[in-house]
C-alpha cells in the first residue's frame, strides 16, 4: 500500500455538488491510514459559489488546496493543473459532481503494485441514453485510430503515477482529447494498465456540460488532429500501400475475371427474389454434400450490394473482395498488436499476394468470406484476453455465427472458441477475479448467436426438422463422410497440413519449399511451448493459435472425402500470422546469430513473394464469364424473336442457374420443360463435343423430336437453336 497520496477534483460550477464530494473524500483518506495526503480542487473558472464553499473547507482543514482558473480552460487543463499541483509520487482524479463513491478508492489502491496507470470504469454509465451512445461511439473510434488502451477511457476516476504522467508531457491536443492523449502516449512509452469496475451515481444537482453539438463537433476534429499527430507516418504508409495492392489484386478487372457459373447463378437469382417479392429465405445456399443447406446470412449479406447497384453480380462479389481486403488488415492489425509491426507488415503483405486467397476474394461465394468472420472470431477473444471487456463476446457470438453460415466446415471454430473461453473462465477464477461479467458477456454471445441462426431452427421447426436430419445423417453415416478411426485419422493430418494449408495456401506446393515453410511455422509454437514447461509463461496469442491449428487440422482429418481449398477459409489466417511471427523473434536475437537468421529468414519471404507473384491469377487471361453469359442471354432473347422459349444447358461441371438470372433480369424467363413446351428450344453447350439432338438432359428429352436450326458460338460456348423435327429427319445447316 502507498504511503503518500495527492488527490484532486477538477470542478466548474459544482457548487451544489462540492462540499459533499469534499467531505466524502476526506473521510475516506483520513481512513486509509496514509502517513500524508492532500487534496485539490482545480476551479476551472466558476461562475457560482464554488469558490467561497473551497474557500471555507480549506480553512476547515489545510491539507484541502483550492488553485483556480480565472477563466474555464475545459477539462483537458483542469488535469494538467491537477498534476502539476500535485506533490507526491501517486495521483488520484474523480468528478467532483457527485457521481463516483471516492470509498472505492481502495479498489484501485490494490492494483498500485502492478500498474502505473490505474484506470476506472463505470460498471453501469447512469447517464441519458444520448451521452451514452455519443460516448459509446466516441469511444469506438478512438479504439479504432489510436488502439485506446481503455474500455471507458473518459471514466473520470483514475489513480496514476506521477513520473508516469509526466512521461507523456507534453499534452498538445484539444481539451476533449487530453485523456485520449495521455493514455496512448502513455501505452506507448510501455506504462502498465490495469482497470477496476467501479459504481457510477446519477447525477442530483447540476448540469453536465460537453454534450452541445459545437463542442461535439470541434472534439471530433481535435480527435482526427491528435491521430495524425501521434501517427507514424512512415508505418501507416507501408500498410496503406499493403492494402492498396491487396484491393488492386482483388478489385482489378473484377467484372473479366470473376468467376459466374450456376452456383453465383443461383445466389443471384435468389436475391432478386427477395428484391422485388421481398420473399426473405429461411435457408441459404446449399452445400455440396448431402441435402443439407447453409444459413441465409449470406443472402442477406449479397442484397446490400445488389440493392445498391440493383441486382449486379459484380456488386456481390465487390463486397466478397472488400471483405478480402479487411482480411488482410485484420492479419496485420493481430499480429502488429502482439509480434510488432515488422511482424504485421509480413503476414499482410504474404496473405495478400497468395493466389488461393486472391481467386477466392474475386467471386461472390457462400465460403470466400469465412476467412474474414473466423478471423474476427479470433480478434474478439484476443481483445477479450488483452482488455477484459466482455462486450467482446458479442462480436465472438456474432462473427461465429456467420462462419458457420458461410461454410458448415466453420462449425470446428467451436470447440476452438469454448477451449478459449474456458481458458479464459479457469485463468481468472485462479486470479479471484470477478467472472461475472464474463457470464454476462458470455450469455449475450449464446443469444447473438442463436438469434442469427434461428431462420435454421424456423425452417426445421416448419419441415419436419428436414436441415437438421441431414446434418445428423452426414456425421453418422461414417462410411463416406467422417472417419473416427484414430490411426487413419492421424494419418491424414500431416497432407492436410503440410499440402492443403501450407503449399496450397503459401508455397504453391514446392517440394523444397513447403517442407521448410511447414517446420518453421511450427517454430514459434514450439517457442512458446518451451517457455511455459521452463520458465511458467503463457504467450496468450501463440496458445490460441496453436489450438485453433491443431483442433482445425484434426477436425479437417475426419473428413474422408476430398479436401478443396475452400474448405480450409476458416483456418487460412493461422500459417499467415504464425510464420509473420518470426519476425519477432529474430528481432530479440543478438550479434551474428541475429544476422544470419535475419538474412536467411529475409531470402525465405522474398522467395515466397516471386513464387507467389509467378502464380497470381492476374497473370492469366480474364475468363469473361459475366458477359459471356450475359451475351448468350442477349443473343437468346434476340434469336426468340419475342416468342416464348424453352432453354437447356449440357455442360459436365454447371448448371443453367447463370443464363437462367439473365435471361429473368432482362424479362424474358424461359418456359419450364415439361410443363410448358415451345416451338424453340435454346441449347447452351459447354462442352468441347456436344450433340444437342437426342441428349438425354430432361429439358431436351421432354422437349421431343428436334432438329438444329441454327447455331452461334461464343468464346468456345456453342449456342443451338432447336425445333419440331416430327418427322426425325435431320436439318440442313
Amino acid at each position: 500500500m502507498i504511503q503518500k497520496l495527492s488527490v484532486f477534483f477538477p470542478a466548474f460550477n459544482e457548487e451544489a455538488n462540492i462540499e459533499k464530494t469534499v467531505r466524502d473524500a476526506l473521510s475516506t483518506l483520513k481512513k486509509l491510514k496514509l502517513e500524508d495526503f492532500e487534496l485539490i480542487v482545480i476551479n476551472d473558472g466558476s461562475k457560482d459559489s464554488t469558490v467561497e464553499i473551497v474557500s471555507r473547507l480549506v480553512d476547515e482543514d489545510k491539507r484541502i488546496r483550492l488553485v483556480n482558473h480565472e477563466k474555464n480552460k475545459g477539462y483537458g487543463q483542469a488535469l494538467k493543473t491537477g498534476f502539476k499541483e500535485a506533490k507526491y509520487e501517486w495521483v488520484a482524479f474523480a468528478d467532483s459532481d457527485g457521481q463516483f463513491d471516492f470509498g472505492e478508492i481502495t479498489k484501485l489502491l490494490d492494483k498500485t503494485d502492478q500498474s502505473d496507470f490505474i484506470l476506472g470504469y463505470r460498471l453501469k454509465r447512469m447517464d441519458s441514453f444520448v451521452r451514452i451512445a455519443g460516448t459509446y461511439f466516441w469511444n469506438l473510434l478512438a479504439k479504432f485510430l489510436l488502439s485506446l488502451p481503455a474500455r471507458d477511457y473518459s471514466c473520470g476516476f483514475k489513480l496514476i503515477k506521477k513520473s508516469s504522467f509526466e512521461k507523456v508531457l507534453p499534452l498538445e491536443a484539444g481539451e476533449k482529447v487530453t485523456q485520449i492523449e495521455m493514455l496512448v502516449k502513455a501505452k506507448r512509452a510501455g506504462a502498465l494498465f490495469s482497470e477496476v469496475g467501479v459504481h457510477h451515481y446519477p447525477r442530483k444537482f447540476g448540469v453536465q456540460t460537453g454534450a452541445n453539438f459545437s463542442v461535439v463537433i470541434k472534439s471530433y476534429l481535435d480527435l482526427t488532429k491528435l491521430w495524425w499527430k501521434l501517427l507514424n507516418k512512415k508505418q501507416f504508409l507501408i500498410i496503406s500501400g499493403i492494402l492498396a495492392l491487396a484491393a488492386l489484386l482483388r478489385f482489378y478487372k473484377l467484372s473479366e475475371y470473376m468467376t459466374f457459373l450456376g452456383d453465383e447463378g443461383r445466389d443471384a437469382l435468389m436475391i432478386k427474389r427477395i428484391l422485388t417479392t421481398l420473399d426473405i429465405p429461411l435457408l441459404g445456399p446449399p452445400t455440396s454434400i448431402g441435402n443439407m443447406y447453409l444459413g441465409p446470412l449470406y443472402y442477406y449479406m449479397m442484397a446490400i450490394p445488389m440493392t445498391f447497384f440493383w441486382l449486379n453480380p459484380v456488386a456481390a462479389a465487390g463486397m466478397v473482395a472488400s471483405l478480402g481486403v479487411a482480411t488482410v488488415w485484420l492479419i496485420y492489425y493481430l499480429a502488429k498488436e502482439k509480434f510488432g509491426f515488422l511482424a504485421g507488415i509480413t503476414a499482410a503483405f504474404l496473405y495478400s499476394i497468395s493466389p488461393i486467397t486472391i481467386i477466392y476474394s474475386r467471386s461472390s461465394w457462400n465460403p470466400n468470406p469465412a476467412p474474414f468472420f473466423a478471423l474476427l472470431c479470433f480478434v474478439g477473444l484476443f481483445k477479450l484476453n488483452q482488455t477484459g471487456n466482455f462486450l467482446w463476446m458479442v462480436l465472438i457470438g456474432a462473427s461465429l455465427a456467420f462462419a458457420v453460415q458461410m461454410h458448415y466446415l466453420a462449425l470446428i471454430l467451436v470447440p476452438v472458441v469454448w477451449i478459449l473461453w474456458a481458458h479464459e473462465v479457469f485463468y481468472r477464477r485462479s486470479k479471484k477475479q470477478n467472472i461475472e461479467n464474463l457470464k454476462k458477456g458470455t450469455l449475450w454471445a449464446a443469444i447473438i448467436f442463436l438469434f442469427l441462426m434461428s431462420p435454421l431452427l424456423v425452417f426445421d421447426l416448419k419441415h419436419d426438422f428436414m436441415n437438421y436430419k441431414s446434418v445428423s445423417t452426414f456425421f453418422t453415416n461414417r462410411e463416406t463422410t467422417v472417419n473416427l478411426n484414430p490411426l487413419n485419422t492421424l494419418m491424414r493430418v500431416v497432407p492436410i497440413y503440410n499440402h492443403n494449408l501450407v503449399g496450397r495456401y503459401l508455397t504453391q506446393d514446392l517440394p523444397f519449399l513447403t517442407p521448410l515453410v511447414s517446420i518453421l511455422i511450427i517454430v514459434p509454437l514450439a517457442l512458446a511451448l518451451w517457455k511455459r514447461i521452463k520458465l511458467g509463461q503463457v504467450d496468450w496469442l501463440y496458445w490460441a493459435l496453436g489450438i485453433w491449428l491443431i483442433v482445425a487440422v484434426l477436425g479437417l482429418a475426419l473428413y474422408k472425402q476430398t479436401i478443396y481449398d475452400h474448405y480450409l477459409g476458416f483456418l487460412n489466417p493461422v500459417p499467415f500470422l504464425l510464420l509473420g511471427s518470426l519476425v519477432g523473434i529474430i528481432v530479440c536475437l543478438k550479434g551474428r546469430l541475429k544476422m544470419i537468421i535475419g538474412w536467411g529468414y529475409g531470402i525465405l519471404i522474398l522467395a515466397l513473394v516471386v513464387v507467389n507473384l509467378q502464380n497470381s491469377p492476374l497473370n492469366h487471361s480474364p475468363n469473361n464469364q459475366l458477359k459471356r453469359t450475359q451475351d448468350i442471354a442477349k443473343f437468346v432473347i434476340g434469336e426468340a424473336g419475342g416468342k416464348p422459349f424453352n432453354f437447356a444447358l449440357i455442360a459436365k461441371n454447371n448448371y443453367d442457374a447463370a443464363y437462367q438470372f439473365y435471361l429473368d433480369f432482362y424479362g424474358y424467363k424461359p418456359k419450364q420443360v415439361p410443363f410448358e413446351i415451345t416451338d424453340q428450344l435454346f441449347v447452351v453447350c459447354e462442352d468441347y463435343v456436344c450433340l444437342p439432338v437426342g441428349h438425354p438432359k430432361q429439358e431436351i428429352s421432354h422437349f421431343g423430336m428436334s432438329k438444329i436450326e441454327n447455331q452461334t458460338e461464343f468464346s468456345g460456348v456453342k449456342v443451338f437453336k432447336l425445333i419440331a423435327n416430327p418427322s426425325g429427319k435431320p436439318a440442313k445447316i
